[in-house]
C-alpha cells in the first residue's frame, strides 16, 4: 500500500464516522457559501443501492439571497474530511474541520 493509498483510507475512515444532522451548518470554503442542513432524503440508485441526500438552504456571501439545493451525503463528509467544506454541528460542542 502506497502512502497515498494509506492517507485515502484515513480520510474515508474520517468521513464514515462524520454524522450529519438537521440543523448542521456547512461553510464550502471553494464556492464561498453558508448553508443549513434541511433534511435527510434517502434515493434508491441502481448502482449504488441506498444513496442519501441533503436539502441544504444556501446563504451565497456576494447576493446573501437564500436558495435551497441537494447535496449527497457521501461527498459532502469527503469534503468536510478533506477541509474543503468547514462543519458546525449542532449535536457537538467542537467544530469538526
Amino acid at each position: 500500500m502506497t502512502d497515498n493509498d494509506s492517507e485515502l483510507n484515513k480520510l474515508r475512515i474520517e468521513a464514515k464516522n462524520i454524522i450529519l444532522n438537521v440543523g448542521d451548518i456547512i461553510i464550502d470554503h471553494m464556492a464561498d457559501i453558508r448553508g443549513i442542513l434541511l433534511t435527510r432524503v434517502r434515493h434508491i440508485d441502481m448502482v449504488e443501492d441506498d444513496v442519501y441526500l441533503w436539502e441544504v438552504k444556501r446563504f451565497n456571501n456576494k447576493t446573501n439571497e437564500p436558495d435551497s439545493t441537494i447535496m449527497e451525503e457521501e461527498g459532502l463528509k469527503f469534503s468536510i474530511a478533506i477541509g474543503t467544506v468547514e462543519w458546525h454541528s449542532v449535536e457537538q460542542d467542537e467544530t469538526i474541520l
